[in-house]
């Protein structure tokens, strides 16, 4: 769950700043030359207080409250947060703590190492306890709500989103594809899109199974999986929920609209437990749609699923 994309962003950025033309070199500084150096600045301090909360810091060591409750926000943010996901359901939770202080609005660093471990757990806790398996947290708010005597009372709301509402690649207006290619599988091209054009490019279910493999949310660090299993599903057995054609021999076309409901329903049946389809206790790998005919008193054409399933394991994470 922990968020990796400002090390891209950044990276993105740099390139582009030192791609710039020497010529440049003695120009005014713009403003987003200012914000850069405003933004490396910010997320240079949130790691020096990532370090310290990683650390055995020296006995003694404070910090003013203040600046505590600043970077207890700002970390988990950095660390966690995807705010600009896309999803259709929010639920915001809240949990409270308490934490030192003297007299000069001082707290010990120990004891905000102590809080940031509370509230990372109740962070983690709060997001296990939403049921969607399509959930992100939005934002993570931390407050000094008051102070009496000498304890300072803290909060931390959590905003979660889940369910899912732009979690592929959408299908535009026009991308009306040709159900899929019966003879895809013996080297013949992917008949394209319902216009007659695209021939050769894609179709139906090659457009349904790349969105389906390559999800915007992705999982934090490089991984691998053990104890692959593939599982097979069909329409036939979810109700037609999945691709079954309607006009054989005719090459159904499904209109972007069809995909869209195609593209849900996949991903309801794959990713959840209730659908009876994802093993439990796996995660899913892949899937590889085949385009297929059954041969019966009534052919129709339709899309076959295989869908992997593995235990993730961790190897590596791409922060620093």
């Amino acid at each position: 769950m922990k968020k990796i994309i400002y090390n891209f962003i950044f990276v993105l950025i740099l390139s582009g700043f030192f791609s710039c033309n020497k010529d440049n070199i003695n120009q005014p500084v713009s403003q987003d030359d200012e914000m850069l150096a405003r933004s490396k600045q910010v997320i240079t301090r949130i790691k020096n207080f990532d370090a310290k909360m990683r650390s055995n810091l020296k006995a003694g060591e404070k910090i003013s409250i203040d600046s505590s409750v600043w970077n207890l926000e700002a970390l988990q943010n950095l660390t966690y947060a995807f705010p600009d996901s896309a999803m259709n359901d929010f639920k915001v939770m809240k949990s409270n703590y308490t934490i030192g202080i003297d007299d000069n609005g001082m707290v010990l660093m120990s004891d905000v190492q102590s809080v940031y471990t509370q509230m990372e757990d109740s962070l983690l806790y709060k997001y296990g306890q939403i049921t969607s398996d399509a959930k992100v947290l939005r934002f993570s708010d931390v407050a000094l709500d008051s102070i009496v005597g000498r304890t300072a009372y803290l909060s931390a709301t959590f905003g979660f989103a889940f369910n899912i509402l732009s979690f592929y690649l959408p299908f535009e207006d026009d991308d009306d594809w040709l159900w899929g290619t019966l003879t895809q599988t013996y080297g013949d091209p992917p008949l394209g899109k319902c216009n007659g054009t695209e021939y050769g490019v894609s179709d139906g279910s090659d457009e349904l199974q790349r969105r389906l493999n390559n999800p915007y949310l992705l999982f934090d660090g490089q991984y691998t999986f053990t104890d692959l299993e593939t599982v097979e599903a069909t329409g036939y057995d979810y109700n037609e929920r999945l691709y079954v054609g309607w006009d054989y021999p005719e090459n159904n076309c499904l209109t972007n609209d069809l995909l869209d409901y195609y593209l849900v329903q996949s991903h309801n049946i794959i990713n959840n437990y209730s659908e009876g389809l994802r093993i439990e206790g796996k995660s899913f790998a892949s899937v590889q749609i085949d385009d297929d005919l059954l041969i019966a008193n009534y052919p129709k054409h339709f899309h076959y699923y295989y869908v992997t399933y593995g235990i993730r394991i961790l190897i590596g994470n791409q922060t620093n």
